[in-house]
Order: C-alpha cells, then sequence, then structure tokens
C-alpha cells in the first residue's frame, strides 16, 4: 500500500496552443485555439488567461483580434497604449476549473506584422497567487510569419527573377541580367547575420548576365528580419555600376 504523501493533493492547471497557420501573407488571418485543463485533483477557484502577441524585445506588435470566443466564463480584449505602441492581447476569467475539467478559447488575429503569439496562465486573484504544482505548462506560444513578397528597386536596366513570391522557406536561385551595353562584371552582395555581428556574402561574375544560389538556410531567420541584396553591373571602361537592391525576408 502507498504511504499517505503518495496521495497527496495537487493543483495544475496546463494550457496548449494550437493555430491554423504559422505562414501568412501579410494582412491574413489567423485563428488561434487555447485549450485549458485542471490536471490536478484539487479545484481551481478561478482560472485567469492571457493571451497576447509581441515582436522582440517587449515591443508591440501590430495584430490586432478580430474575434474571440471561450466555452467557459468571459474573456475581453484588453488591448492598450504604452510607449506610443498599442498591445494586443485578451484576458479570460474561466472561473472554477474542477478536476479533469476543460476549457476552449478561440481567437483569430489578423497578422500585419511577424509576431509571437502566446497563452500564459494569471496568478490566480481568488487565491492570491499562483498554486501550481507544475509550472511547465503554465505558458504556450507560436511564431507566426506575416509574408510579404521581396522587393525590387533601383535601375530599371537590370531584371531580376528567381524571386520567391513571399518570404523564403529556403535556398532560392536568382538570376541577373544587365540591358546595357559594355558591362565588364556582375556583382551579388548582402549582408548575412549570426545573431551577434555580420559578415558579408559576394558572388561575382563576369560579363552580363549573374546566377546565384541565395543561401536561406545559413541566414539567420529572427523574428521580423528582413536582408537587403545589393546587385551591381559595372561598366566597362568607367567608373559607373548600375544598382539594383532586392530586399527579401527569412520564414
Amino acid at each position: 500500500m502507498l504511504p499517505a504523501a503518495a496521495h497527496a493533493s495537487t493543483h495544475d492547471v496546463g494550457v496548449t496552443q494550437t493555430q491554423s497557420a504559422t505562414v501568412v501573407p501579410k494582412g491574413g488571418l489567423v485563428t488561434f485555439t487555447v485549450d485549458v485543463k485542471n490536471l490536478g485533483t484539487l479545484e481551481d477557484e478561478g482560472v485567469f488567461v492571457e493571451f497576447d502577441s509581441l515582436v522582440d524585445h517587449g515591443r508591440a506588435a501590430d495584430t490586432p483580434f478580430q474575434s474571440f470566443t471561450t466555452s467557459q466564463g468571459t474573456c475581453a480584449d484588453r488591448s492598450s497604449e504604452a510607449y506610443g505602441m498599442i498591445y494586443h492581447f485578451i484576458v479570460c476569467e474561466l472561473g472554477p476549473m474542477a478536476p479533469g475539467a476543460s476549457a476552449r478559447i478561440t481567437a483569430v488575429a489578423k497578422v500585419n506584422e511577424s509576431a509571437n503569439f502566446s497563452t500564459y496562465l494569471l496568478p490566480n486573484a481568488y487565491e492570491g497567487g499562483y498554486l501550481d504544482g507544475n509550472n511547465s505548462n503554465n505558458a504556450a506560444g507560436a511564431r507566426i510569419t506575416a509574408s510579404v513578397p521581396p522587393t525590387v528597386v533601383g535601375s530599371k536596366k537590370i531584371k531580376v527573377t528567381g524571386l520567391p513570391a513571399g518570404c523564403a522557406t529556403g535556398d532560392f536561385t536568382l538570376h541577373a541580367v544587365a540591358k546595357a551595353k559594355k558591362v565588364k562584371k556582375m556583382v551579388a552582395s548582402f549582408l548575412t547575420w549570426n545573431g551577434s555581428e555580420g559578415e558579408s556574402w559576394e558572388k561575382r561574375a563576369n560579363g552580363k548576365r549573374l546566377t546565384a544560389k541565395i543561401p536561406v538556410s545559413e541566414l539567420s531567420n529572427e523574428l521580423g528580419r528582413f536582408y537587403k541584396l545589393k546587385i551591381k553591373a559595372k561598366i566597362r571602361g568607367t567608373s559607373r555600376f548600375l544598382t539594383t537592391t532586392v530586399t527579401f525576408q527569412p520564414c
């Protein structure tokens, strides 16, 4: 027979979060499903949950909520302005939850900017704080990328093809052709990022045509990061360059 300590009652409320997509076109909608369950052996007198979105270093994300529902209790949009930004978040008061009971929160957000969407258990106001024996399941989250196609600006005499339709999911092969006379060579380059310092990547070709495999798989995929790829065509016998810049985003 097990000792009495093995039968000790426990508080343990856990949350899980799933989403309809992790990459959507900028301005697209994502549906989030948050499941909250009392995994312990004691009733929780009042369960509170926050669902929010942030970019990096606590910066607010442009991701307004379009709708939200809960199977138990009530939820309210508590979005507010601070530091010149609007922080979008929902707070749900689910009420008491018996052992084994569960509740589901569903929210739809408009993703105008890549962000981390996260769900947190909040301290229980009735009990004066957490009485949770397992803090490992008190939060859940996922990164959602607002995908945008590459932009091309600069000389119209450099034609660029092979770009991804949205954010780059992997390496891609770029083709550049200079529509000008006396082009001696072409150079493509951009600054890579390893999290603490940058280093340059470069590809050269003689003549008017350049083909380059862009090593997206080797690039830092930090949230919201974009890379500027500069393509230059050197005009023979002069110091002139034709220049085009491609800005792309990994995902």
